[in-house]
């Protein structure tokens, strides 16, 4: 994981309009807790702040710089963005940690080539965009490429695929589907609509009233 230096100042005013306040201001709210450690109410600079996310990404060790005497070894636990504008952080959380002992950490998948099932005609479903790894901070990737380039139709990738050092714990379930190459839309059409077809002749066939019959009575009237 990589490590980066991140400024931020100790704030001493709470709440939803003191928050709504340093957000006119070009400030964003954030907390800091986590190993037995009292909770601190901080605050970063918005423009600041997001220029270190479009550099580093939020999966990075941070050196946090409060004061001139306390830098602490953070990680980002949960940014909040607005609902609608996605773009304006709301708040941040972040938790502290230490370079010896392991931490849980979602990393986001990257796809990389173009599947040959696509040039098929095909679809490639991205089902699964992060995904939850244990280890220690600076073993812990920034970021997992997987080269889908050679799925075909019908194939797929899934968690159990990944090959991460055997330091690394994966925490999802190593069936999940990370991403695959689906049929074709027209083929799925054509196919519902026969299995249609077929039940619907069958359907059509229960419904169609029977015959009832016929015994011969030609060797009763003979007898009469």
């Amino acid at each position: 994981m990589q490590q980066a230096k991140l400024e931020a100042q100790q704030r001493d005013t709470f709440g939803k309009q003191s928050a709504r306040e340093l957000r006119k201001e070009g400030t964003i709210p954030a907390v800091l807790y986590g190993r037995a450690q009292d909770t601190l109410a901080i605050q970063l600079n918005a423009r600041t702040f997001k220029q270190f996310l479009r550099t580093y990404g939020e999966n990075v060790v941070i050196n946090m710089a409060i004061s001139t005497d306390n830098t602490e070894t953070v990680i980002i636990r949960e940014i909040q963005r607005h609902p609608v504008d996605k773009h304006m952080l709301i708040h941040a959380d972040f938790i502290r940690i230490s370079l010896d002992e392991p931490v849980t950490s979602a990393v986001p998948v990257i796809l990389i080539g173009s599947p040959l099932g696509v040039e098929e005609g095909g679809t490639l479903e991205f089902s699964l965009r992060q995904v939850t790894l244990h280890c220690l901070p600076a073993q812990m990737p920034n970021d997992l490429s997987i080269d889908v380039s050679q799925l075909s139709i019908g194939d797929a990738v899934h968690v159990s695929d990944l090959n991460l050092d055997e330091e690394i714990d994966i925490l999802d379930e190593p069936e999940r589907i990370i991403a695959t190459v689906s049929q074709p839309r027209v083929i799925l059409d054509e196919l519902t609509e026969a299995e249609d077809g077929e039940e619907g002749e069958m359907e059509e066939a229960a419904e169609e009233p029977t015959e009832p019959e016929i015994i011969s009575r030609r060797r009763y009237d003979d007898d009469e």
